[in-house]
């Protein structure tokens, strides 16, 4: 993993340090407090569409909203992509007493709908963004995991009625809690939307940053251009907090739409601490603060 982080060492040697410094003097504190307003929301829709596929259990908002950005910020401490989900689940299921089906199926619905979302945005800018062409086979290859996650619900709900697959108890709940989710469709529709409008609001919030900045980008390109960088991060093994790589996605990504070196990498810094830090920080109170013990009555 340190050598794929590495990679963000290849980005300085096209720096003019110089140029970077004085961007970064420059950095627009009120464009700067609108993106970071806007990524809030955005978290807030996240939780939302967590909160609607809790069929017939009922975890308030606040707690959710910890428990997300706790998990969020672990994983961006690990460098492999999935102790967040365990810890979400040991937190839902030890903390507040959430049956283990309901947490499984439910993180595990959260991922495909990432996915899904992910993969079909950066299809249609496939489609109509020239630029990308350059990225075909990594976004070819984030869509086959999503069609990956879409087949892979069905194969769980599947697995209750295999033999010796019923040994293992929590993967037949599972199947259960999934099959009951299929069947809720409109709290599916609910979720597949906030899922969507928290990558449209995620890619507004850079857009504002990149606009305060000084970076001549669309809203549909921010929105790609986070949508990638967060899939190649979330994918690949790096150092904590993905440092280094996601510097090294932005760079690569706004390089294609004339962006120069140092505007391209000090906004990868500055986009990075916005959406790293906040989880980052939630993470360290909650697991320095919370008991692992269930829920009193």
């Amino acid at each position: 993993f340190c050598a794929a982080s590495s990679i963000g060492l290849w980005v300085a040697r096209d720096i003019e340090w110089r140029a970077l410094t004085i961007q970064l003097d420059h950095l627009s504190l009120v464009y700067t407090l609108i993106s970071m307003a806007l990524f809030s929301l955005a978290m807030a829709l996240r939780v939302f569409r967590w909160q609607v596929l809790f069929l017939g259990e009922k975890v308030p908002f606040h707690r959710l909203l910890l428990i997300q950005n706790a998990g969020i910020g672990l994983n961006s401490l690990s460098p492999i992509r999935v102790f967040g989900e365990a810890a979400q689940f040991v937190l839902l299921t030890l903390r507040y007493s959430v049956k283990r089906e309901v947490a499984a199926a439910t993180l595990g619905i959260q991922r495909v709908l990432d996915f899904v979302i992910g993969g079909l945005l950066l299809g249609v800018g496939l489609v109509f963004v020239p630029a990308l062409q350059g990225f075909t086979i990594y976004i070819l290859g984030f869509i086959a995991l999503a069609v990956l996650g879409l087949l892979a619900i069905p194969l769980v709900i599947w697995s209750k009625g295999v033999p010796w697959l019923n040994r293992l108890p929590l993967l037949v709940s599972t199947a259960g809690s999934l099959r009951g989710l299929m069947r809720a469709k409109s709290k599916l529709a609910y979720s597949l939307g906030f899922t969507l409008g928290y990558w449209l609001l995620l890619g507004l919030s850079a857009w504002v940053l990149a606009f305060g900045m000084g970076i001549d980008i669309s809203v549909s390109v921010a929105t790609l251009l986070i949508v990638g960088t967060m899939g190649f991060v979330g994918l690949i093994p790096s150092l904590p907090a993905s440092v280094g790589a996601f510097e090294f996605a932005v760079y690569q990504i706004l390089q294609v739409f004339g962006v120069g070196p140092a505007e391209a990498l000090g906004f990868g810094l500055v986009v990075h601490a916005i959406i790293f830090i906040p989880p980052i920080v939630i993470a360290v109170v909650v697991f320095a603060s919370w008991p692992f013990k269930t829920r009193t009555a």
